[in-house]
């Protein structure tokens, strides 16, 4: 039994080192550094890079939000305001935020509303400081917008 034992070990043995040998002379000619990849075995798993059109869709958005910031800066009525956080939304883009402070000033016989306001949106949130003025005919612009 014991002989019979060895004879199966001693057969398994030279079949590893057979298989060992044979697939390292298969590999002999292969040169790691030339090989390429084969072009006709891409599958398209990969997602493709996001087009310019959607990077522009985020500017988009973020300008969305920041006439609906300024439409509530512009809007707010200083005797009835109280120094307490507003709260804005843009239902456009799903943006929320809230604007905590808000001074108001006048230079050069233009009205400014400077202020700072979170943005909480898909691409993250942030804080910003920004200032909005009114333009001729009553209208308000925004003339900055940047985050702290």
């Amino acid at each position: 039994m014991l002989q019979s034992m060895q004879g199966v070990f001693c057969r398994f043995l030279l079949v590893v080192c057979t298989v060992s040998v044979l697939s390292g002379c298969a590999m002999s000619g292969f040169d790691l550094e030339k090989a390429v990849p084969d072009k006709n075995s891409i599958t398209g798993s990969v997602a493709q890079p996001q087009p310019v059109e959607a990077a522009e869709a985020s500017d988009t958005s973020k300008l969305s939000d920041q006439n609906t910031i300024r439409n509530v800066v512009s809007a707010l009525n200083f005797t009835q305001w109280g120094k307490t956080p507003i709260p804005w939304a843009n239902p456009d883009t799903g943006s929320q935020g809230t604007i905590t402070t808000v001074a108001e000033k006048k230079t050069n016989e233009v009205l400014c509303r400077e202020f700072e306001t979170s943005r909480e949106a898909f691409d993250g949130a942030a804080i910003y400081r920004g200032q909005a003025c009114m333009a001729q005919g009553g209208s308000w612009a925004l003339t900055s917008f940047a985050p702290i």
